[in-house]
């Protein structure tokens, strides 16, 4: 009798420190990027953020409007070029929706860090398997952002997809082995 409550006494003290370790990153850590407590906190909390994603700025309940559209694509043996957009895969817990959401995170926000991690490399081995069919030799990443449209624009018949409101960046090529 008295080993149970003892377990129940250990089990809600450490729940309740989880609890207060999950609050304090879920509170003081994300919306006060610059406050003093936040820049010696993140130092603490850092793996805990990455591991659950916290440190990105989700929007909860829908996403942002994307102003940026990330294609990429292949060159075959035969000099073939065809255009895909990468989107992530339909299943949330695989591995290759992970690899995406990193890589797609990683891009926009802080491109060095992709090569660092090795994200993309990952990808293009995930992406030469997937067209291997094809004879894919390289895969090239095409990231279109768009640029300042204004209503002014928009009277004159112009369209915010249309090339002069588009930059266009390109990574790689990347080999497929």
């Amino acid at each position: 009798m008295r080993s149970n409550s003892r377990t129940n006494t250990v089990s809600l003290v450490l729940m309740s420190i989880f609890v207060i370790w999950h609050f304090v990153a879920i509170v003081i850590i994300g919306p006060f990027s610059s406050s003093y407590l936040h820049n010696n906190l993140v130092k603490i909390y850092r793996p805990y953020l990455t591991l659950t994603h916290l440190e990105r700025s989700w929007s909860f309940y829908a996403p942002p409007p994307m102003g940026s559209i990330l294609r990429y694509k292949t060159i075959s043996k035969n000099a073939v070029e065809k255009n895909y957009p990468l989107t992530p895969t339909d299943k949330k817990f695989s591995h290759s929706y992970f690899r995406y959401t990193n890589f797609y995170y990683y891009l926009f926000y802080n491109p060095r860090y992709i090569a660092k991690r090795g994200y993309d490399r990952s990808v293009t081995r995930f992406l030469c398997d997937k067209h291997k069919s094809e004879g894919i030799i390289e895969i090239v990443y095409v990231l279109l952002k768009q640029k300042s449209f204004s209503y002014k624009d928009f009277l004159n018949g112009k369209k915010a997809t249309d090339k002069e409101f588009l930059a266009k960046t390109l990574f790689g090529p990347y080999k497929c082995e």
